[in-house]
Order: C-alpha cells, then sequence, then structure tokens
C-alpha cells in the first residue's frame, strides 16, 4: 500500500513538474500587444485622403508589416512587441507607384513614363517638340498628392511604448514620445509639391481651341524615410486652361519637386492648337522662379506677354500638316 502511494505521489509531482516547465516555454514566444494608430492631420488640415497604409520595419530584420485603414482617423492593430522604424502615407494614390518596399530606407514612389500630350490625347503615343535644353530628358507623369510621415526607434513592450517623432511643421524638430495605453500619434504632411502658373497677355488667343505644356528639370522620385528627392531630371506634363476673356492661361500639377543638387534649368513649354489645324509652340526659361520660391512646396510661375502668330488665311491655298509643329520665339518677362 506504502509503495502505491509512493508511485502515485511520484506521478503527481511530474506533472507538475511537466506543467511547470511548459508554462516557462510558453515566454519564449513573441507576444503581441494590441496597439491604437492615430493621425494627427495639424501639419496638413486641408488633407482628405480615402485611407492611410502604416509599415512596421522590424530593427532585427526581417519582412514589414503593414496595415491599412479606411479613411483618416486610424485603428487598432495587433503586432508584436519588439523594436520597429514606422512610416505611413495615403494609400489612395493612382499615379504614384512604388519599390524598394521591403526596406525601410529604399522605400520611394514615382511615376511611370509619359508623354507631353498626355493630358489631351491619354496615354497614346504622339509626337512633341521637346522643350530647348531638356531634349535628352524622360517624361513621366505627374504624382498624386500625398500626405506621410515616420517615427523611428519605435519600442513595443507589453507595458507600454515609446517612439520619436516630427509632430511639427519644422522637420528639424523631434519630439520623444512615451504612452502606457499602447498609442502612436502619427503626424502626416504634405510630400508633394503644387506648381499653379499664370500665362498673362497671351496674344491671338482668339484663335487656340486647346492647350497643355510642361516643366523641364523635376525630380521623378521621393524616398519616403527622408523625403530625398531623386537626382534625375525629368520633364513632367500639365494641363492648360485657357482663358479667352482676359487673354490668360493658367493651371497646376503635382510634382515631387526639384532637387536642391541638380542645377539644370527648368524650362516651361507651352504647346497650342488653331481651330485651322495650325500648332505652335513657345518656351520660357523659369529656372529663378522655380529657385527662389519662398515656399518650395508651393510654386507659382508668373509669365507675361506670351505671343503667337495670327493665323494663316483661309484662302491662303496652304494645306496644314496634322503634324508640324512651329516654335515660336518668346523672351520671358516677370
Amino acid at each position: 500500500m506504502k509503495s502505491r502511494i509512493q508511485i502515485m505521489v511520484c506521478g503527481l509531482l511530474s506533472m507538475i513538474l511537466f506543467s511547470c516547465e511548459h508554462k516557462d516555454l510558453c515566454y519564449h514566444h513573441p507576444h503581441v500587444a494590441v496597439v491604437k494608430l492615430e493621425f494627427d492631420w495639424k501639419n496638413a488640415p486641408q488633407a482628405n485622403p480615402e485611407g492611410m497604409c502604416v509599415f512596421f520595419y522590424p530593427e532585427e530584420g526581417g519582412e514589414p508589416v503593414r496595415f491599412d485603414f479606411t479613411g483618416k482617423t486610424g485603428g487598432e492593430i495587433d503586432i508584436k512587441v519588439g523594436r520597429y522604424k514606422v512610416l505611413c502615407y495615403n494609400n489612395d494614390t493612382e499615379a504614384v507607384q512604388f519599390r524598394g518596399m521591403e526596406d525601410f530606407n529604399a522605400h520611394e514612389g514615382y511615376t511611370r513614363d509619359g508623354n507631353v500630350f498626355e493630358s489631351i490625347y491619354g496615354n497614346a503615343a504622339h509626337y512633341a517638340p521637346p522643350a530647348k535644353g531638356a531634349e535628352d530628358e524622360r517624361v513621366v507623369i505627374c504624382p498624386d498628392m500625398m500626405w506621410g510621415c515616420n517615427a523611428l526607434n519605435v519600442e513595443i513592450t507589453e507595458a507600454g511604448l515609446s517612439y520619436e517623432c516630427v509632430p511639427f511643421e519644422d522637420k528639424d524638430k523631434t519630439e520623444w514620445m512615451e504612452s502606457t495605453e499602447h498609442i502612436i500619434t502619427l503626424y502626416p504632411a504634405e510630400l508633394i509639391c503644387t506648381y499653379t502658373y499664370e500665362v498673362r497677355n497671351v496674344k491671338n488667343m482668339e484663335y487656340m481651341t486647346q492647350a497643355c505644356g510642361s516643366l523641364s528639370g523635376m525630380a521623378p522620385s521621393i524616398r519616403l524615410a527622408d523625403e530625398e528627392l531623386g537626382k534625375e531630371c525629368v520633364t513632367v506634363p500639365f494641363e492648360t486652361n485657357l482663358h479667352p476673356e482676359n487673354s490668360t492661361m493658367t493651371g497646376m500639377f503635382y510634382t515631387f519637386g526639384h532637387h536642391e543638387e541638380n542645377m539644370e534649368p527648368h524650362m516651361m513649354a507651352l504647346y497650342v492648337w488653331y481651330s485651322n489645324k495650325e500648332k505652335f509652340y513657345t518656351t520660357f526659361d523659369v529656372t529663378d522662379q522655380v529657385h527662389s520660391a519662398p515656399d518650395k512646396r508651393h510654386v507659382h510661375i508668373i509669365i507675361d506677354n506670351a505671343e503667337f502668330p495670327e493665323p494663316l488665311p483661309e484662302d491662303g491655298g496652304f494645306d496644314v500638316e496634322v503634324d508640324d509643329w512651329q516654335e515660336v520665339e518668346n523672351d520671358i518677362i516677370m
């Protein structure tokens, strides 16, 4: 009897020890925290994205974890405790494509090759004489507006989290954040530049039926970790609105901007179609206006006295060829 009791006691002790050992092993499994992601839009109060995406890059390496949110408020995520780098941007872009997404420092947005006349003919190929000084540049389409930011030294634990971010418009100022409530607040700002232009006192506008333009010397991409622009110079096409009532052309387009190390000139070319099928183009050097703009994110270009010739007389016996582009010389007057 005593021997049987001893056997039972030994069996119970073995079960208890095994259970304890199994529980200890559980601590080696990765733990998951529920984190609330919030977006504060004080640096971009006019932003209206349809959704946002957030990438968590593990400091120890490995694939990033992506989370997508509808709207601009954020939401809760389940993520393993650990150290991360984080970047975010709106996920509703159509023109912008992405590459290098597996690496925080290589993640960048860019746009595809295009055509100067894309705003009129779509993606169909149509010959367009290049602007002077930009004959060798690729033409790429304009990006959509993007808003985004990043957070560094993110550490998520079971007890809370901490991180470093830029909650201010001044990107040289960072702030260290800590929370015991597992809340991360991100502060998206504009990543894309808005260029507007106005061409005043346009001669013979009453004969024009449509127009478009392009600007050379622009950057083709943006690296999202530090907003570094691509150094290649490209030409971007844009739409042009005709206002014959006051002899003015106007327009707006988005661009990644100008890389300050590039000294290539910025040539703005304007292309116009006449009702009699004549076609003219002219080029203006707007380098000084781009480089001296007080706000690099919002650049306004003004051109005055753009002259285009009178059309050929209808009874002149001339047969205007569809692909004959005639260059018009203009001196820029600001």
